[in-house]
This record gives structure tokens, C-alpha cells and sequence, in this order.
């Protein structure tokens, strides 16, 4: 198999995957608002999620995430062998705790469920139940494909991981269209089950390509476990306090106006895939170059690898989030405004976007400085940091939940800075403020910490950047808003193709500006794209596979 050379070619072919998924996503989440509007059963597929989830993500993104590059680097580093061994061992423990773990959530599901929506009624808790336990059989396959995804980054073949998740999408895409009108709201969950099964199966020959083999016996089992507990722990602790914040947002969220948890889950779906479009996918490209460069204690190199990914996260994720606030209303007019998603869910669920869309670059730039913590072995300064801001999160979530429900001041603000007059109840936008001030505040807080951790790091970025960053974010938006207002008389956007159109070529109008300005201003950071993935398509006969 054929290795990435640098991390913004690996970063374009994950991108290139998260594009894909992120556009089956989209489907996906159209042919539910057209099934099923933003109404009580959505809201019952999106609340049985979450426990499912909060399994799949403390135990997953939590400890195995961070912990197996690090930990596969050090034992393959020791001897090939050695790191076969040690992903053996981490397959048989993983299936172990994740079916235990999944088999007593199964039993404590109904007695959870009344504190995850105890604004549901007994029939909506009823089917929840039966989702949710059917959506635990997910974590296991999600495990076991995480632990592969990892060990295929790790040596530097990021194509067949990058597709688990287009599988993963294309699974519920098949039950929505082939389960759900045999089996109901249930065929969802089968959907979700498949999906996961997909995102394992299509990663097992690509590690087999790697020359896997199993190992029954690893002398050394008990000391990487202890390993993988003391550097997995703290970042469980975080995801566990980001988990336990969303089953606060979905409970909120249960007790507010019919419809409110499918609103906030497809204006949140959105905006992530503006995180894992770009956010997730330099981060990833980088983690293995970032963990390795500890392992051989060249900080100069560590830097130069972090500095690269952070400045182009920044230089591509911002004017992707400006875009994204602009053109809100259309993106979900596109992927959402059908069937049974009527106007007042179209206008909440834009609205929610266009606040979430605000947040984007500190979600992205908090997922890649929290990698580079746990690559010099630090999983605790993020986790501390991710359970204030939690705390905070739920904090202003209430406050901004009750201050929005009120006549006043602050609600009208609101109301005409979204274009919501009319509509009666506006406080699902509570979740999406307190959730975007608070990704600020956790960036912010990180940044200061590892500029303790890291002395030296800031002289990798120049004052002239940001001029030309501010520069070409100008332009771009100046060209967004003058081809829609032009563009009104050409197309017909009562139509879904009028609106692509006009959408499309607002978008791609706004970034063909912001890249040529960056061109012609010498961006460092667009030569390092360019290069990175020129280079990435560059025959090399000489490289091993």
C-alpha cells in the first residue's frame, strides 16, 4: 500500500474521504427530514444515541484514540513482533470490556433513559429503549475499527481508514431506505448497526496487507495495558465530561419545544463536518508525525509538524466557517428543506448553524493541541481543561435557555440578527451560544497552557500571516454577498436546482477570491497546501509500500 509523503497530502486524502462521508451525512440526514421532519421520532432517533455513544466515545475517542499510535509506535520501535503482540492484546481486551460494558447498558437503559429525556412521554420512552438497545451492539464493531484505523495511521496508509466512515454513512442510508418502511422507526437502528459493521470490515484487509498476524501471547500484556490506562485515563475523563455535556444538551433540549433535539443534531452535523472536513483530518495526518518526533526527542521537528497543521487548519477552516455563516440558510434549504421539514424548522435549524459555523476554527484548533498534549504524553492538561469548560457549557446553556424564552433585550437581538420574527419559541439557539462561546474558551485556555509547555512555539507564526489571512477573508466575503445579490434574477430558487446554483456559485466564487488573493500575496500557508498535496500525487518509484 502506497504511504503519505507529508501531512497536507495525507490531510487532502482525508479531507478528500470526509468530503464524501460528509456529503453521504447530508444525504442521510435529508432523507430523514423528509421521512420524518423535526418532529417526536426524530427526536427519539437522535436521543438513542446517546448512550451508545457515550460508550463508543469514552472508551474510543477517549483512551484508544490517543493512546494506541503512541503506544504502537514505542513496542514497534522495540521489534516488529512486539508490535503485532501488542495490538493483539489491545483486540482481545477491547472486546472484552466494550461487550460487558454493553450488555449492562442494555440492562440499565430504562432506568437511564429517564434521566437522558425526562421531558419524553412513556410511549417515546418505550421506543427509545428498544433503539438504544439495539444501537449497543454498535460500540464493539466501532471499537475494534478504531484500534485498526489507528494502526493503519500510524504507518502512514490513510486511504482505507479515511473510507470507514462513507460505510459507516452508507449503512443507515440503507436503513432508511430498505429497513425503516419494513420495520419502522426501529429499521434506523439496524441502519446504525450496519453502518458500523461496514466501517470495520472494509479496514480488515488493509491491515492484513500489513502483514498483521496475531499473537496469543504478549509477555509484556499487563505493562502496556497499565501504559495504555495511565495515558488513555485522563483523556477518558474529558470525552467523558463532552459526553455527559451532550446527554445535558439532549435532556435540555427533550423539555423545550417538539422538535428541538432533531434541530440542534442537524445544525450540529453541519458545522462537523467543517471539524472533521478539515480539523479532524490535519489532525490525524499529523498525530503519528507529532507522536513520533517525541519518541525521538526533536522538539525542533515537533514545532515545525504542529505549527505547519495549526496555521493550515486556521487558513482553511476560517473562511470555510464565514461561508457556512453566510450561505446557512441555503445549505439547509438544500440537505433538510423537504418533505415534512417545514419553514419555522428550516429557519431554527439555519439559525443554529450560523451561530454553531462561529465556532468552527476553535473546534479544530482544539482537536489538534489536544493531540499534540497527548503526543508528549500529556492527557491530563486537555482533560482538566475540557471539564471546566463543560461545566461552563451547561452553566450558560441554562442561563441563555431562560434569557431567550423571556421578552427582552437579549431574545429580540437574537431574533433579528437570525431573521426569526414570527416564530414563538427560540430557545433550542441557547444550546448552540453556550456551546460556541465555550469552544472559544477552551481554545483560548489551551493555547495558554501549551504556550507554557511549549516556549518557543509562536515563532513559527508571523504578524504578515494574518494581514493576508484578513485581507483575502475580505474579499471573499464581499464576493459571496455581490454574486447572490446579483444572481437573484438568474435562477429560479424555489427550485432545489435554482438554489445549488446560486449557492454554488456564491461558494465557490467566495473561495476562487480568498486562494487567488493568497496566491498572489504569497501565502505561506497556501505554498505548503499546494506543495504538500502536489507532492502527494508525485510518482516515486522508490517508495515502499
Amino acid at each position: 500500500m502506497r504511504k503519505s509523503k507529508s501531512i497536507a497530502g495525507a490531510s487532502f486524502i482525508l479531507a478528500s474521504a470526509a468530503l464524501l462521508s460528509g456529503l453521504l451525512g447530508l444525504i442521510r440526514n435529508r432523507l430523514l427530514a423528509s421521512r420524518f421532519g423535526a418532529g417526536s421520532q426524530l427526536d427519539i432517533y437522535f436521543a438513542s444515541f446517546r448512550i451508545p455513544d457515550f460508550l463508543s466515545t469514552v472508551l474510543i475517542t477517549g483512551a484508544l484514540s490517543v493512546a494506541v499510535i503512541p503506544l504502537f509506535n514505542y513496542y514497534r520501535n522495540r521489534s516488529q513482533k512486539e508490535g503485532w503482540q501488542f495490538i493483539s492484546a489491545l483486540f482481545r481486551w477491547s472486546c472484552f470490556f466494550l461487550i460487558v460494558l454493553s450488555l449492562l447498558l442494555m440492562i440499565l437503559t430504562p432506568w437511564l433513559s429517564k434521566w437522558v429525556v425526562p421531558g419524553f412521554n412513556a410511549v417515546q420512552v418505550k421506543q427509545m429503549i428498544t433503539m438504544t438497545r439495539i444501537m449497543l451492539l454498535s460500540p464493539l464493531l466501532l471499537g475494534l475499527s478504531m484500534i485498526l484505523s489507528s494502526v493503519l495511521q500510524s504507518l502512514r496508509h490513510f486511504v482505507v481508514s479515511s473510507l470507514a466512515p462513507v460505510f459507516y454513512n452508507a449503512g443507515i442510508i440503507f436503513g432508511i431506505l430498505f429497513f425503516v418502511p419494513h420495520w419502522g422507526l426501529t429499521g434506523l437502528a439496524w441502519g446504525v448497526v450496519l453502518g458500523s459493521f461496514l466501517h470495520c470490515a472494509i479496514q480488515w484487509p488493509a491491515l492484513l496487507a500489513c502483514h498483521f498476524q496475531y499473537h496469543r501471547f504478549f509477555a509484556d500484556q499487563m505493562a502496556a495495558l497499565k501504559k495504555l490506562f495511565r495515558l488513555g485515563l485522563p483523556r477518558t475523563m474529558g470525552v467523558s465530561a463532552n459526553q455527559l455535556n451532550i446527554l445535558v444538551m439532549t435532556s435540555l433540549a427533550s423539555m423545550l419545544s417538539v422538535g428541538s433535539i432533531s434541530v440542534y443534531n442537524f445544525a450540529a452535523d453541519i458545522s462537523q463536518f467543517l471539524t472533521r472536513l478539515i480539523g479532524v483530518s490535519f489532525t490525524t495526518a499529523a498525530f503519528p508525525l507529532l507522536a513520533l518526533s517525541v519518541s525521538r526527542k526533536q522538539k525542533k521537528e515537533f514545532l515545525e509538524n504542529f505549527s505547519s497543521a495549526f496555521r493550515q487548519i486556521f487558513y482553511l477552516v476560517v473562511p470555510a466557517s464565514f461561508l457556512v455563516f453566510i450561505l446557512r440558510a441555503h445549505i439547509v434549504r438544500i440537505f433538510l428543506g423537504v418533505g415534512h421539514f417545514d419553514w419555522v424548522d428550516t429557519r431554527l435549524t439555519a439559525a443554529c448553524l450560523g451561530i454553531l459555523s462561529l465556532s468552527v476554527f476553535a473546534q479544530s484548533l482544539v482537536t489538534l493541541i489536544s493531540r499534540a498534549f497527548a503526543a508528549w504524553h500529556d492527557t491530563r492538561t486537555p482533560a482538566r481543561i475540557s471539564i471546566g469548560t463543560v461545566v461552563l457549557n451547561i452553566i450558560l446553556s441554562v442561563v441563555f435557555i431562560n434569557l431567550l424564552g423571556q421578552t427582552g433585550g437579549f431574545s429580540e437581538f437574537w431574533r433579528s440578527l437570525l431573521k426569526l420574527q414570527g416564530i414563538a419559541d427560540i430557545r433550542i439557539l441557547g444550546l448552540t451560544l453556550a456551546f460556541s462561546l465555550t469552544a472559544i474558551i477552551q481554545l483560548i485556555w489551551l493555547l495558554t497552557k501549551l504556550d507554557k509547555k511549549m516556549d518557543g512555539w509562536t515563532d513559527y507564526f508571523h504578524r504578515s500571516t494574518g494581514v493576508k489571512l484578513f485581507l483575502a477573508l475580505t474579499l471573499m466575503t464581499l464576493t459571496t454577498y455581490a454574486v447572490l445579490y446579483i444572481s437573484v434574477s438568474w435562477f429560479n430558487t424555489s427550485t432545489l436546482l435554482g438554489l445549488m446554483a446560486q449557492t454554488s456559485l456564491a461558494g465557490f466564487g467566495g473561495l476562487l477570491v480568498y486562494f487567488l488573493t493568497s496566491w498572489k500575496l504569497h501565502s505561506s500557508e497556501w505554498q505548503s497546501i499546494y506543495q504538500g498535496v502536489k507532492a502527494e500525487f508525485k510518482k516515486d518509484d522508490s517508495e515502499n509500500s
